[in-house]
């Protein structure tokens, strides 16, 4: 039986970022990439968690394994804290508590809000690599990022904007692995030192990526994945049916 791991990409960056994790895992995790961001709103990060929750209970009926990219990232720490029964193991990739550090996210919100269309959707989906895509893979994301709402986009970065989860880090109970590749143009080391410096317990892995470990070093991105399986509490309970 494999266990689930429901998957959180990044703003702008399709569920189909996960395939490698997905491949490299095959035959022992179910990696569940949860579309939040085309789903019909509302757009807030509390809204969205709202969402995953009961994705997680129709479907699975049990605790999983929740990996939260990004703007994912966001998502899954605010299940984790509202809905600690859901989460068996938690894995945060490039991401951090909040985005004081995050200095270009004024003049993103901005764009998006005045100049939205393929320029600026190649700039953010270029930026979460370390190395360019190849053309054929850059040319399928962007196409999937052409099908998102404007408005979800700028709903759920405002959102995120907004929010700071350091205050309450410290009652995420879930065993939990910080993921962050060291040449991140998007956030800096420095917050994912804070984020698990944050978190009980928290296991910090640094990787040779981008913004997207989960794509760019998927066996690596797998290693943390198993890492969660053996440090949770009760791995009977992620046995999908």
């Amino acid at each position: 039986m494999t266990a689930p791991l429901v998957a959180l990409a990044g703003t702008l960056c399709p569920p189909g970022v996960f395939d490698p994790l997905a491949e490299c895992l095959r035959g022992e995790v179910d990696v569940d990439a949860f579309p939040w961001l085309t789903g019909p709103g509302p757009w807030d990060v509390p809204s969205l968690a709202d969402g995953v929750g009961d994705h997680v209970r129709q479907r699975y009926a049990r605790q999983v394994l929740l990996c939260g990219h990004s703007t994912g990232g966001a998502i899954a720490l605010q299940l984790a804290v509202t809905e600690p029964d859901l989460v068996a193991g938690l894995l945060l990739v490039d991401t951090g508590p909040h985005m004081n550090g995050h200095g270009d996210v004024d003049d993103i919100l901005r764009r998006v809000r005045e100049e939205w269309g393929d320029e600026l959707r190649a700039a953010v989906l270029d930026r979460s690599f370390a190395t360019p895509l190849a053309p054929a893979d850059r040319t399928r994301m962007l196409a999937w990022a052409t099908t998102v709402r404007q408005q979800a986009v700028y709903d759920v970065l405002a959102s995120q904007r907004s929010l700071d989860f350091t205050a309450v880090l410290g009652r995420i109970a879930a065993p939990t692995v910080v993921l962050h590749g060291e040449l991140d143009r998007a956030r800096s080391v420095a917050e994912a030192y804070e984020l698990a410096a944050g978190i009980p317990h928290a296991q910090l892995r640094l990787v040779t990526a981008g913004h997207t470990p989960v794509y760019e070093t998927p066996e690596e991105a797998a290693s943390a994945v198993r890492e969660l399986l053996r440090y949770c509490r009760a791995p009977e309970c992620l046995q999908s049916e």
